[in-house]
């Protein structure tokens, strides 16, 4: 699969286009954009992939220095319980990895970005003239300064341990998805229901306005999505996958009109 950098396809469009720019008597587009690939890279990553390799191989799990307490309801049981974790912030992740990935020239850039009606947090790594990027959500741009901010600073940190592979967190995910309060610290949890991520993948399907657009997106991204979003995520997507796919073949048989593989159904 090729990836197109966003800013190489806005300098595409451009050059096809009468000018470059909308006169001021002309309205803004408020259609919503088309569906765009949530990770891209150069297009060469060979220095890139072996310099990451030999700093992935020195990488370490940053120190946990920060404590939050989950208070819930067991599904199991029903009975209210509560529990805590310790986690790495992003200061924590950024003074463990930033050396290493120095060392191998590595750099890392994070940009909050808008996409349509989300913030967008873009993380790119860069190597000589490589580079990889991704897109996280971060919240709807209608949130006040104050989630933003909250939601952003949790980003940052998911996004880079996702993209250098390295855990920030106790793996107690099992344990805090039982129904949980509101945790006892200025960084939430992911709430109940669909993450983010998996939130603005249904939203690419829903918005997709052409088979092709539909077909590229969903076989571009479904391997990424299945290995980074949980299985109730996932399952999600794909359910909307399913129903959204009946729009460009309503009269062929449900199995038939969904562009994916047996395993997706799982």
């Amino acid at each position: 699969m090729t990836h197109t950098h966003p800013e190489a396809r806005d300098e595409a469009g451009a050059n096809n286009a009468p000018s470059m720019a909308p006169r001021h008597s002309e309205k803004v587009m408020t259609e919503q954009p088309a569906p765009q690939s949530l990770l891209r890279t150069s297009p060469q990553t060979d220095k890139f992939d072996v310099a990451l390799a030999a700093a992935q191989l020195e990488l370490e799990n940053p120190a946990k220095t920060k404590t939050a307490k989950v208070k819930g309801v067991s599904k199991k049981t029903g009975k209210d319980f509560e529990m805590s974790y310790t986690y790495a912030d992003i200061g924590d992740v950024l003074a463990s990895a930033r050396p290493v990935l120095a060392k191998h020239g590595i750099s890392i850039t994070q940009v909050p970005m808008p996409r349509g009606n989300m913030m967008m947090l873009v993380t790119r790594l860069s190597h000589e003239g490589q580079w990889i990027e991704g897109d996280y959500p971060v919240c709807q741009i209608a949130a006040d300064h104050q989630q933003m901010g909250s939601a952003l600073t949790y980003s940052r940190r998911y996004a880079l341990t996702a993209m250098i592979g390295v855990a920030a967190e106790d793996d107690d995910d099992g344990a805090i998805a039982a129904s949980p309060q509101r945790p006892q610290q200025s960084e939430r949890r992911e709430p109940t229901g669909p993450s983010a991520a998996a939130q603005y993948a249904a939203d690419q399907l829903r918005q997709a306005r052409t088979k092709d657009e539909f077909t590229h997106f969903w076989n571009s991204e479904k391997e990424g999505l299945r290995q980074s979003l949980s299985d109730g995520d996932y399952a999600h997507v794909v359910k909307v996958m399913q129903s959204e796919a009946k729009r460009f073949a309503p009269a062929e048989a449900a199995n038939a009109s969904t562009p994916f593989d047996e395993k997706d159904a799982a």
